[in-house]
C-alpha cells in the first residue's frame, strides 16, 4: 500500500507497541530522551512550548525510520552557551531549537543503513549530514538544509 504520513506515524505506534511487548529492540525515542541527551539535562519546565512540539515531531519521524537496534541519542536540544562550546560556527544549529538529534555511532551500522534507506529519510522527512563527516554519530533533522540535499555537509 502506499505509504502517507498517516501510515507512517500508524506504523510508528506499532512498532512502539513492539519494542515495549518484547517484539524486537528498534529504534524509538521520547521526548524526555531526548531532553537528556547530551552534557544539558533539560526538564520540560525549562522549554518553550515551540520547542516541545520541534522534540514531538523529531521523536516522530526519527522513530518511524523503523531503524534496529535500539540506538542512543548522544546529542539533543543544546543550550546557546553548549553549541559556542561545541561548534561556534553552527550558532544557526537545529540543535536549539530541538530540530537535530545525534545518534551515537560508533560502528557506523546505523550511519550504512541510513546511506542505503534514503527513501525512508525521504518518507520521514529527515535530512542527514554527510556520514562522512560525522564518523561516531548520526546527525538528523526535520528542517532541510540551505542546500536542501538528503546528505549535507555539515
Amino acid at each position: 500500500r502506499p505509504r502517507t504520513r498517516h501510515t507512517i506515524v500508524a506504523d510508528c505506534a506499532t512498532r512502539r507497541r513492539a519494542t515495549r511487548t518484547g517484539g524486537g529492540a528498534k529504534m524509538i525515542f521520547t521526548t524526555d530522551e531526548l531532553l537528556k541527551a547530551g552534557n544539558h539535562k533539560w526538564k520540560k519546565s525549562e522549554v518553550d512550548s515551540v520547542t516541545l512540539r520541534n522534540l514531538d515531531e523529531l521523536c516522530r519521524r526519527v522513530n518511524a525510520l523503523g531503524y534496529s537496534p535500539a540506538m542512543r541519542a548522544s546529542s539533543c536540544l543544546r543550550s546557546l552557551a553548549d553549541q559556542k562550546r561545541i561548534n561556534p560556527s553552527a550558532l544557526g544549529s537545529s540543535h536549539l531549537y530541538g530540530c537535530a538529534v545525534d545518534v551515537a555511532g560508533p560502528t557506523g551500522d546505523f550511519a550504512r543503513w541510513v546511506r542505503s534507506h534514503t527513501s525512508r529519510l525521504v518518507e520521514c522527512g529527515l535530512w542527514c549530514e554527510n556520514p562522512q563527516y560525522t564518523k561516531s554519530w548520526v546527525h538528523l533533522q526535520i528542517y532541510a538544509p540551505k542546500s536542501m540535499n538528503r546528505f549535507f555537509n555539515p
